[in-house]
């Protein structure tokens, strides 16, 4: 081995050891309390999120309520009480909205125990329709253009990831309809609707995963249920009749989010 090559070699160990010591440390040192900002959930937050949503609804053929055909049992397809019900399962879409919310880090013993509350807004285009299956000219129909929801949640927190679950109120725009065009042989006509500003219950649960000390990336499961939105209104044939879908509606949304804390 040339001699210059064996100086040399003592002093590219010294830096290869070197170079291996400060890499080593770095992890210490960004596990270093004084070297990292607190890791607390307390605090307030403003976020965005980005989503996957379905929906679920069955339109019931309820009987006639109002009118001359009222208290006979009669529904709009249906002459006894076994009534039909029309599935709209295939409506599914993207959402995006905000969010704002606060969290309070307690302890339980040793374990960080988060609670707190959150306001949420997302925009969506959710539509679906179906027909009867005893008489397809009759079709039922919904939309949700969009949908809030006020929620507690509480979950288990270590320094840097939080799970968590929540619940409380949803609010959304949702709009229900029913429809049958005269075609022989039913004799039947009409055109109703319902639905508006409807409230039901959400909850759900999901992770929070802080990358910064005051950035978060959170994924979450939640399931809406508005129970029943009627569509109802006075037939064009035969006159007197009020045909009456009541619709059950229910969501599920998947949802990642970006949150900036305060």
């Amino acid at each position: 081995m040339p001699c210059a090559l064996r100086r040399a070699l003592p002093l590219h160990l010294l830096v290869l050891a070197t170079g291996i010591t400060v890499w080593a440390a770095v992890p210490a040192a960004a596990e270093d309390p004084a070297a990292k900002a607190s890791s607390s959930w307390s605090g307030c937050y403003v976020g965005g999120n980005l989503g996957y949503v379905r929906g679920r609804v069955a339109a019931t053929d309820m009987p006639f309520t109002d009118g001359p055909f009222a208290g006979s049992g009669f529904a709009w397809n249906s002459a006894g009480p076994d009534y039909e019900s029309i599935d709209m399962n295939n409506g599914q879409g993207v959402s995006g909205g905000v969010e704002f919310g606060c969290d309070a880090e307690l302890m339980a013993g040793d374990t960080p125990l988060v609670v707190g509350g959150l306001v949420d807004f997302n925009l969506l285009d959710l539509s679906d329709d179906s027909a009867s299956k005893l008489y397809s000219d009759t079709k039922t129909g919904y939309s949700i253009d969009w949908i809030s929801s006020f929620r507690a949640r509480a979950g288990l927190g270590t320094d840097d990831m939080l799970f968590f679950v929540s619940g409380g109120l949803a609010v959304a725009d949702i709009d229900v309809g029913a429809s049958d065009h005269v075609t022989l042989p039913t004799f039947g006509r009409m055109d109703v609707s319902g639905g508006g500003t409807e409230t039901g219950w959400v909850a759900g649960a999901g992770a929070e995963w802080r990358v910064k000390p005051n950035l978060s990336l959170s994924f979450e499961y939640l399931h809406y249920d508005f129970g029943t939105v009627t569509a109802t209104g006075a037939a064009i044939v035969p006159v007197g009749g009020f045909p009456r879908f009541e619709n059950d509606v229910r969501l599920d949304t998947v949802r990642i989010g970006l949150k900036w804390r305060m």
